[in-house]
């Protein structure tokens, strides 16, 4: 099981890398995610009681929501000051 707010606090601090398993085809992807504000141009707050979390992939310039319960794991890779 995923701590949230740990994983909602990493996200604030830089990118990070994370595993899940897409719940439409069952594969299981690798992305580089961040919430760090010098990505992003609007600020949000996040709960860590939501079965989702919000967070921008780096490579793809977009926001996703990835559902906490497909996460295997996170591996934080760069912060930024």
């Amino acid at each position: 099981m995923v701590d949230t707010d740990k994983l909602i606090n990493i996200l604030k601090q830089g990118i990070v890398l994370i595993k899940f398993r897409s719940l439409k085809s069952g594969n299981i992807y690798e992305r580089e995610y961040t919430t760090h504000e010098s990505f992003l141009p609007f600020k949000f707050n996040q709960s860590s009681t939501s079965d989702k979390i919000l967070c921008y992939d780096v490579e793809f310039q977009k926001m996703e929501d990835i559902d906490i319960s497909s996460i295997e794991s996170y591996t934080p890779l760069e912060a930024i000051s």
